[in-house]
């Protein structure tokens, strides 16, 4: 079987968009756990991307559970998920812009993140701190773009859905993001935006996660949700 191997054009990373491309691969062809991938040097090659991209797709892909790498000789990369899983990956993750309105991904991506926050709270770490204070440091370079600081926001909520436990709204969550952030033309400045509120209400989200404390993460979400889905504009 001759299988694609062309990127469509899109407003995600070329990493996620190699990611889902060889997530394609492997339910277009069959693949079950143990299939072969290739190599490295051959994704490269086949997709005509840059090393640090394949790195970063097959790092996407093995987060997922997908994929795995095998050194020496016949090694490479493997599938590691059971078919099933993979199907149900796949339709969760070839969700297309245009399959349902902007606003009601913004709605359920809304609903899920006090989960996602909540269970980053539970697992928040000395390193994850760091991490997470650093996505901070970036917004506060942002305050007077409204644009860039989503883009920012929305990288730190990536890295807070990455934190928690739980697989199936980690991807439910993180599909979604995908697809709004697809949709970021549509971020207009309406005069909502207040750059040093925003910051404000992302610093004490952060310093809540990090702190775990119960009452003091709600208290935070509370404050964040709101002005999730004031980003984009209503489609008519």
């Amino acid at each position: 079987m001759q299988l694609s191997a062309q990127l469509e054009p899109t407003r995600i990373s070329r990493a996620e968009g190699l990611a889902r491309a060889l997530e394609e691969e492997i339910v277009n062809a069959g693949m079950s756990s143990g299939s072969r991938l290739g190599t490295k040097h051959e994704i490269r090659e086949r997709f005509g991307v840059a090393t640090a991209t394949v790195n970063e797709a097959l790092r996407v892909l093995e987060t997922r559970g997908l994929v795995a790498a095998r050194p020496g000789p016949g090694g490479g990369l493997f599938v590691t998920a059971p078919t099933s899983r993979v199907r149900l990956n796949h339709l969760v993750l070839g969700f297309k812009v245009g399959d349902a309105p902007f606003r009601d991904c913004l709605v359920v991506r809304n609903a899920l993140e006090p989960l996602v926050i909540q269970e980053a709270a539970k697992r928040c770490g000395r390193r994850d701190a760091t991490i997470l204070r650093r996505f901070i440091s970036r917004l506060e370079e942002q305050t007077d773009d409204p644009a860039g600081f989503l883009r920012v926001n929305w990288d730190l909520h990536r890295r807070l859905a990455r934190m928690g436990a739980n697989a199936p709204l980690e991807t439910l969550y993180l599909t979604l993001l995908d697809y709004v952030e697809d949709g970021l033309q549509r971020v207009v400045d309406d005069g909502f935006f207040n750059g040093q509120t925003s910051l404000e209400v992302h610093r004490e989200l952060v310093e809540a996660v990090i702190a775990g404390e119960p009452a003091r993460v709600a208290s935070a979400i509370e404050r964040h949700t709101p002005m999730a889905d004031r980003w984009a504009q209503d489609p008519a």
